[in-house]
């Protein structure tokens, strides 16, 4: 269960789920014929308080915190009907927020009771003919006439304006004053000069969609909500809420499909199988399940920003960008699945693949999205919260939510100080020598950068994993994947191994100095032509009294040419099969009969990676590390924090490539004007930007269960899978920014460029990723944390 969510929050969810079974899920189908909700279900849900979960009880609210609301759209979301999400979204989040955020005494008392108990039914007037997202260009004018204003105008794509009550209208009060002169007017849909005109849409069938005329219609005074001249400012603070209750429903939405997807794949055989035994389809659906587990960790975080009152626009806008664009993935490649029976309206997929269509163009089109978060990354723009008369659940200021503390984030300025001063400015030189001196391994062992999370019995530091996260985020921005890929796989993978599974004699002679930057450790898993299948190894060791007898060899080893000593993975037992047999050795580099040639790779050169071959080497039977013929169940068990540390450099190396382009293009220019001037540049700076962000809340809601003792291998999967795919997407759309000049090693996109084309394939390919999700997902495979005891050995 997410953090975000109390017992009580999950008793709600039950008894919202029981109700949308009973009352709304057998009508739906009939509601989607008939093109309208009828009201009585309104008036059903006010009385069982499913209505205004977070307004003021003396309203008719519950005055519950945002998640109540979180777990209302993600239950209707299930429902596979988007009209019905909408015609309920509009009421409780759309249009009643105005009136009471900003709306007098007298407006919250005549019309939010109303809404709460079902009684009354609202809707949001804002787009045009001839103005959609853009706001201050509506014609609709109101000119006060003593105690009235007299409204003249049109709306268009209005939902619940054909059998509503009452319309939160935007318009015109001073024609002469663009946005200053715009206001918002309760307009009653039943009085003299309003009609409706409803229209026919592609999707979202129950809901009823009108276009509205006015036609000199008498509004009381009483009616403006809030100041006159203020309404665009009141609508900018709004659409924020209207764009995050997106989110949960479209994320429930595409789980829905996910899962009916699932279902028919395990029942439909082709070619004489299940077809979710076909590889590319288990893949396909792996990438779908990935992305929505990111996105859904996403929507948290914003949900969660607005709970607790801060008003992030550029956030807010990122996720409704990725949510809406995501669905219509989703839809579409559901339906894929399906086939020809996707095609037909008595499944599922056919209604799921129109009503998600307008995801992407209400509540601010995803070109609208992308120029928001444009401006706010390119042009340093701010979107201040307009005041309000009501502090409820968003209203409250706020400091922005953090994993970090105090201590973390001066943890950080030590270290980018540190890195800034001692690596930056000869990390070009140690690519062209293509390694890196032992002596960086000594002075980061005196820092105490190395002991960040080890015992201080072995002189670490016990800290959390938070400074993991902050040290690989930091190394990523030294852009240099062989620096980070060396320095950081020393405590990653050598001391990890050596503080889980060490023994005593172990610890004291390897893992101290090791701390200490005075060895420097390796991690020795990939044969030439084994890959991934750890499994199939070859190298064995077998006993020979007080030794083992090392043959084989090892290739792609990070700091295989330079270490000290390389935890070697083995065959203890050659006859014994797949995972049995399979052992981890400390094996000294200078041992004899083992030797090491330096591989030239496409990036990453600032590390030395080699290829090692073992030709009868003896290796102490001390030097066994953890059981005997349990190794495979070891490098299992790590695999969950290297998949996060990659995932977490990815986001960080992405982050570093996009902060070059935005640099880039503020200095070139081109047809004489600046390129952060091109519109399908800023775009394109927004939709990485969305990504980066949507990765690094992913891996970070990851992080928080993992420091809980959560063993996370199909998130952690999920996380590698992604970024390292963000990574590689965002050099070469950051290449391409740069021009000719991407392409020159005097700029910083061509290394960049190099070196993330390795993540898809180090720590477990994206192909192994996707299978791993896909057993988890189509078989239900499990993945336990391996519990194996040590064994204690003695020199």
């Amino acid at each position: 269960m997410p953090k975000y969510f109390t017992e009580e929050h999950e008793l709600f969810r039950q008894s919202l789920r029981a109700f949308l079974d009973k009352e709304v899920r057998p009508n739906i189908d009939q509601w989607e014929e008939d093109r309208r909700i009828p009201r009585s279900i309104w008036k059903k849900m006010g009385k069982m308080g499913f209505l205004g979960l977070s307004y003021p009880e003396k309203y008719g609210g519950a005055g519950l915190d945002y998640f109540y609301d979180v777990v209302f759209n993600e239950e209707i979301g299930r429902i596979n009907s988007g009209g019905f999400v909408i015609t309920q979204q509009v009421v409780q989040y759309m249009s009643g927020p105005y009136i009471l955020k900003y709306g007098s005494e007298q407006l919250k008392q005549k019309y939010l009771p109303g809404l709460m108990s079902g009684e009354l039914i609202s809707s949001i007037g804002i787009t045009e003919p001839g103005a959609g997202s853009d706001v201050q260009n509506i014609q609709t004018k109101a000119i006060r006439k003593g105690d009235f204003y007299i409204v003249n105008g049109s709306k268009t794509f209005i939902t619940n304006a054909v059998y509503g009550d009452l319309i939160v209208t935007v318009v015109k009060t001073d024609p002469q004053k663009g946005a200053e002169g715009i206001s918002l007017l309760v307009i009653d849909r039943n009085v003299e000069g309003v009609s409706a005109r409803k229209l026919k849409k592609l999707g979202w069938h129950a809901s009823d969609t009108a276009e509205l005329s006015f036609d000199n219609v008498k509004v009381p005074v009483e009616n403006l909500i809030g100041q006159e001249g203020k309404g665009f400012y009141y609508l900018m603070n709004g659409l924020q809420l209207e764009r995050i209750c997106f989110i949960p429903s479209s994320i429930s939405g595409m789980e829905t499909a996910i899962d009916a997807a699932l279902q028919y794949m395990s029942e439909r055989e082709t070619f004489g199988k299940p077809i979710n035994k076909h590889q590319v389809l288990r893949h396909r659906i792996a990438q779908l399940a990935a992305e929505v587990e990111a996105a859904k960790a996403f929507g948290y975080y914003c949900c969660n920003m607005y709970d607790k009152g801060i008003y992030d626009v550029k956030l807010c806008s990122m996720a409704k960008l990725i949510t809406t664009e995501l669905s219509e993935k989703v839809a579409t490649q559901c339906l894929q699945f399906f086939g020809g029976y996707g095609f037909m309206e008595e499944y599922p997929m056919a209604r799921m693949y129109r009503d998600v269509r307008v995801g992407t163009i209400g509540g601010g089109s995803s070109e609208v999205m992308r120029e928001i978060i444009s401006k706010m990354l390119i042009n340093d723009a701010n979107y201040e919260k307009a005041s309000t008369n009501f502090k409820g659940k968003g209203e409250q200021s706020g400091a922005s939510i953090d994993y970090f503390t105090e201590e973390h984030h001066l943890f950080r300025q030590s270290f980018r100080d540190f890195l800034d001063k001692e690596v930056k400015p000869y990390v070009d030189q140690w690519e062209k020598d293509r390694e890196i001196p032992r002596s960086i391994f000594k002075r980061f062992g005196e820092m105490g950068f190395f002991a960040l999370t080890s015992p201080e019995k072995y002189g670490g530091m016990g800290l959390d994993v938070w400074y993991n996260v902050i040290f690989d985020e930091e190394l990523s921005w030294v852009n240099s994947g062989g620096f980070a890929a060396s320095i950081g796989g020393h405590p990653l993978l050598a001391i990890t191994h050596l503080n889980a599974e060490g023994t005593e004699f172990q610890k004291q002679k390897y893992l101290i100095p090791s701390i200490k930057g005075e060895l420097v450790g390796a991690l020795a898993i990939t044969e030439p032509f084994g890959g991934s299948d750890v499994q199939a190894i070859r190298t064995t060791a077998i006993r020979d009294g007080d030794h083992f007898i090392v043959n084989g060899s090892k290739t792609f080893i990070t700091n295989g040419v330079l270490s000290d000593f390389i935890i070697t993975v083995v065959k203890t037992n050659p006859e014994a099969k797949g995972i049995h047999g399979t052992s981890l050795l400390l094996i000294d580099r200078n041992s004899a009969g083992l030797s090491a040639t330096k591989l030239d790779k496409l990036g990453w050169r600032a590390s030395d990676t080699g290829e090692i071959a073992f030709d009868n080497v003896k290796v102490p039977v001390e030097n066994l590390l953890g059981d005997e013929n349990s190794g495979f169940l070891y490098i299992m068990q790590h695999f969950v924090s290297e998949r996060l540390s990659l995932a977490v450099g990815s986001f960080a190396k992405a982050e570093c490539a996009l902060a070059h382009a935005i640099k880039y293009m503020d200095e070139r220019e081109a047809f004489g004007r600046k390129l952060n001037q091109f519109q399908v540049l800023r775009h394109k700076i927004a939709q990485l930007a969305a990504e980066i962000e949507l990765n690094r809340q992913f891996c970070y809601s990851i992080y928080d269960r993992y420091q809980n003792g959560e063993y996370l291998v199909k998130e952690a999967s999920m996380a590698k899978l992604l970024g390292t795919q963000l990574a590689d997407k965002a050099m070469t759309e950051c290449l391409q920014i740069f021009g000719g000049y991407g392409y020159m090693e005097d700029y910083p996109l061509a290394r960049m460029f190099r070196d993330a084309r390795l993540g898809q394939i180090g720590g477990g390919t994206s192909e192994i990723m996707c299978e791993i999700i896909a057993k988890m997902l189509i078989e239900g495979k499990g993945y336990s944390k391996p519990k194996v005891e040590k064994t204690k050995v003695s020199a």
